[in-house]
């Protein structure tokens, strides 16, 4: 299937390197377009933070942050609802993955952004279901990584994935409400 990356997500250990380093880099190019877009980024979700360019830079490392938490959560899951404590380091060093069409909707983001083409009505609504397209194959990629890495049914990783997604978005709607 042309979204999922079974490359990375079931790589041996000569592509362990390989792997590593794409993590990393989508780490790194999420904080940096979190910074240029002003987001706070929580689970698959980014919230518009307008702050002096200290603050931003800060702000930013959100990013990297809910990388640690989203793994963090689904590791904890995994061990406590089905008593799965495998293939954790292997879960790890590819769950950046996840990340990488998140990428791809920051940077469309940050186009409308500096086109100022947010502010027109059509523009926001494409916005908003581009954020819905990319969270969807984010979902997915985090099923099938779960589903692989840690053996589970694709049917059980992808409620676990749905579970995160609608408590992160329950917790958003507490918050900004």
């Amino acid at each position: 299937m042309l979204i999922t990356s079974k490359r990375f997500i079931q790589f041996e250990e000569k592509d362990k390197i390989f792997t590593i380093l794409i993590s990393i880099t989508i780490l790194i190019l999420g904080s940096l377009l979190c910074w240029l877009n002003g987001f706070f980024s929580f689970l698959l979700f980014y919230i518009d933070v307008d702050q002096i360019s200290i603050y931003r830079f800060l702000i930013s490392l959100s990013f990297i942050a809910n990388f640690f938490l989203l793994f963090i959560i689904m590791e904890c899951i995994s061990r406590i609802f089905y008593k799965n404590k495998e293939n954790t380091i292997y879960l790890f060093q590819s769950f950046a993955i996840i990340q990488f069409p998140m990428l791809f909707y920051l940077i469309s983001h940050l186009v409308l952004k500096f086109s100022d083409l947010l502010d027109i009505n059509i523009f926001n609504l494409i916005d908003k279901v581009l954020l819905i397209i990319f969270q969807v194959w984010s979902l997915w990629l985090l099923s099938y990584s779960l589903s692989v890495k840690k053996g589970l049914k694709i049917e059980t990783s992808l409620i676990i994935s749905l579970l995160l997604h609608y408590s992160g978005f329950t917790i958003i709607l507490f918050i900004l409400v």
